[in-house]
């Protein structure tokens, strides 16, 4: 948004107007969202761990040996080893937790328009339900005759098998493999972010600006409580897993055991 209004400034011969309504609301969403979305996730990627130890121990792995230097070391990895790391693994955890954790994302029709056949009048409020049919069911088949041209130019074709359960936290959903093992180290596996549909940060020209920076967040933190720790299970009393919505889904429960490694 800087670079855009700084741009724009020049172009008119003006100072960037850097004090306008915009820009704060922009940031007053950016602290009061962020906190609130960023700090939900990184408790619901805890409560997962903690419930399937496997998939903790395999993160703890891949994490060990893509960062060899640091566990040689006895250390923790810096920020910047993190950040240029390929870890498609770890990637796929947190896209998991996104999806079976998505908020419906809503949007107001500017005009008159057409969705899969269906007239939208303007100023209707249409609900882009990100956690039912396609999710965490099966997609609702639509003949492809319903789509206007940039949807089908958009349309992604979901690459995982829809009949497996879709209400399982399983990460290797998002992975692609390379080779005939079942390793999960770049070298055996991409992440594939466009593998099923995935709405958590929005879309299009109002997608969410702080994504790149929440993705970084989650990465780091969730890798440092990895790395340090191994994550105990809790009685079940006090890891439910309902969740308030709000911004964002968050558990009405999260409690950790830990043990330092």
């Amino acid at each position: 948004m800087l670079l855009r209004e700084g741009t724009r400034a020049e172009k008119e011969g003006r100072e960037p107007d850097l004090d306008s309504e915009v820009f704060r609301d922009e940031m007053f969403g950016d602290i009061v969202g962020g906190h609130h979305t960023t700090s939900g996730a990184m408790m619901w990627l805890a409560k997962y761990l903690t419930d399937l130890p496997q998939i903790q121990a395999k993160l703890r792995s891949v994490l060990y040996e893509t960062l060899a230097s640091a566990k040689e070391e006895d250390r923790l990895f810096t920020l910047e080893e993190i950040r240029r790391a390929n870890l498609p693994y770890l990637d796929a955890v947190i896209e998991e937790m996104l999806r079976i954790n998505a908020v419906t994302v809503t949007r107001e029709a500017l005009c008159d328009t057409t969705i899969l056949g269906c007239p939208i009048k303007k100023g209707t409020q249409v609900f882009f339900v990100s956690n039912g049919p396609g999710f965490l069911s099966p997609s609702i088949p639509i003949d492809d005759s319903k789509r206007s041209s940039t949807s089908l130019e958009a349309k992604i074709n979901a690459t995982w098998d829809e009949t497996q359960d879709l209400t399982i936290f399983d990460p290797e959903r998002w992975l692609v493999r390379k080779n005939n093992g079942d390793g999960l180290l770049a070298d055996d596996v991409d992440f594939d972010g466009a593998a099923g549909p995935q709405l958590v940060f929005g879309l299009g020209r109002r997608a969410c600006w702080g994504r790149r920076l929440a993705y970084l967040e989650m990465k780091t933190m969730i890798a440092m409580l990895v790395w340090k720790f191994q994550l105990l299970e809790i009685p079940p009393a006090l890891s439910s897993h309902a969740g308030l919505e709000g911004i964002a889904r968050v558990p009405q429960q999260c409690y950790l055991r830990l043990s330092k490694l």
